[in-house]
């Protein structure tokens, strides 16, 4: 078990929490206590974590020499030698294959999702990652692909506000992590493409993409047929308490990996978890 850890940590375990995003069409359809529909939205999720592993892996490979200039990412397995390189290769060559072969038995739009999410962050390892801008819109896009390939294989619709609303609040995820990098190290030597942002730009970007965020959310809410109204209302506060909370956090030098930053927040979590309770009341209540 102990040779094996090192391999877990190198797949980011606490980063899986973000395919739970497969699972937001469908709970927000009101389609999730269906039999077949959480079978088919539980195998996109499995299937978007092996391609998302192999993602990791490729990603740290293409990094091992930045990340060992990097306080934290030294520590990371890949970056200080304690896995083996050739069996990484192997893994993401089966974990691609695999979850893309079984992604287009499912649904073609799962398999076109998966296909495209692998592509953009290959793309993104070894090159994109240093072009300003374009690189924030690529990461933002994995957590839209996530969303997207939850409807894929359930025939859910996705609407024009439901993915404006998780392009926006993914980009201010990514916006926040940039910021949190650059107000931490001050520096680019921790990723090259920190060299052409600055605190105000990012905050900028922040600023528009969560004010964008709780309009469209808005907007979804108010085009949602199957919700009751006060519950919405109540979930759309508890939203922009949370977006707001989270801007605090990272005034505060947190924000580096948005993952962490809300499971170690109390009031995050707090929020969060009310907010889940509140829109699952206003769909299945």
């Amino acid at each position: 078990m102990q040779r094996l850890s090192p391999y877990l940590i190198a797949a980011r375990p606490h980063q899986w929490l973000k395919n739970l995003l497969v699972f937001a069409a469908p709970l927000a359809a009101g389609e999730i206590d269906n039999g077949n529909t959480l079978f088919r939205t539980s195998s996109a999720a499995f299937l978007f974590l092996l391609v998302s592993v192999s993602v990791y892996f490729f990603n740290d490979l293409c990094d091992i020499e930045a990340d060992k200039q990097h306080n934290q990412k030294a520590q990371r397995p890949i970056a200080n030698g304690k896995v083996s390189v050739r069996f990484l290769v192997g893994v993401i060559l089966v974990f691609s294959i695999t979850s893309l072969t079984l992604g287009f038995l499912l649904s073609s739009g799962l398999g076109i999702c998966l296909g495209v999410y692998t592509f953009v962050n290959f793309l993104y390892s070894v090159k994109v990652k240093e072009l300003p801008y374009i690189e924030l819109v690529l990461v933002a896009s994995g957590f839209v692909l996530r969303a997207a390939a939850g409807g894929m294989p359930t025939n859910i619709p996705l609407s024009f506000w439901f993915i404006t609303l998780v392009s926006s609040t993914s980009f201010f995820l990514v916006a926040g992590k940039r910021f949190a990098e650059l107000s931490t190290y001050q520096t680019h030597m921790s990723r090259l493409v920190l060299k052409f942002y600055s605190l105000k730009i990012l905050e900028t970007l922040m600023a528009l993409s969560s004010s964008l965020a709780v309009i469209t959310y808005g907007f979804w809410l108010g085009q949602s047929a199957n919700t009751q109204t006060s519950y919405s209302l109540v979930s759309l506060f508890l939203f922009t308490s949370a977006l707001l909370r989270y801007r605090l956090r990272l005034q505060t030098g947190f924000g580096e990996d948005p993952v962490r930053t809300v499971l170690n927040d109390f009031w995050l979590l707090v929020l969060s978890v009310l907010w889940a309770l509140t829109y699952g009341v206003a769909i299945y209540g």
